[in-house]
């Protein structure tokens, strides 16, 4: 036990790593110690956990661009360096799902086989007031997006309870509008061709419209 629990606690940081050539950068960060295991082995907690209790995973997926500028100050303070980190982590992410997709049948118990991870595309719930109003004020097309979400996200997860008129009471659209320069958005949009067919990962069967419309 503790030699796991030292696995999976150690944190090392990724910014030393976070500036080179593009493909091999998001690869050498996905493949560290510190890329593995910060904030947590993510294999090495569910089968830690799996065992005793059912483990599912919920994925956020945000627009590459809105994660990269909303923080622009982490990692070196660049864009570049905040973007090697975040592709670095998202085809930690990816491994791992698709290593799950292979180990499920180990763990799942039951006659019929039951997903382990899902999707939920955070831009798919966002209003398009620009956070102007509260999380709970947004056209039907919203509404009805955060309704389908939640009632998928019950049957998922195995909640009993398929409404939740106030989960999104005290939702925030991000207000952060940071602005980057030719340069930055030339690494972006190379960087963005590196995750082509990494992320996000492909549809599960049976996913909602609004799981559908992932936008990188």
């Amino acid at each position: 036990w503790s030699e796991t629990e030292k696995t999976i606690t150690t944190s090392s940081p990724l910014s030393l790593l976070s500036s080179s050539t593009t493909t091999t950068m998001m690869e050498d960060i996905a493949n560290s110690h510190a890329g593995r295991n910060h904030p947590t082995n993510l294999k090495l907690f569910y089968k830690l956990y799996s065992p005793h209790a059912d483990v599912k995973f919920v994925v956020l997926h945000r627009p590459f661009e809105k994660m990269v500028l909303s923080h622009i100050d982490f990692d070196n303070g660049s864009v570049e360096g905040h973007s090697n980190v975040i592709r670095g982590f998202l085809l930690v992410v990816r491994r791992f799902l698709d290593w799950l997709d292979k180990e499920e049948g180990e763990y799942t118990t039951g006659e019929e086989e039951e997903k382990l991870w899902t999707l939920v595309c955070v831009d798919r719930l966002e209003s398009d007031d620009g956070g102007a109003n509260d999380g709970n004020v947004g056209n039907d097309q919203d509404n009805d997006a955060r309704r389908n979400i939640v009632k998928y996200l019950a049957k998922f997860l195995g909640w009993s309870n398929e409404e939740c008129p106030e989960c999104f009471s005290h939702w925030k659209t991000s207000t952060k509008n940071h602005l980057v320069g030719q340069d930055g958005r030339d690494i972006l949009e190379e960087h963005v061709k590196t995750l082509k067919g990494i992320w996000p990962p492909p549809v599960l069967e049976g996913a909602l419209p609004e799981q559908m419309m992932c936008s990188l």
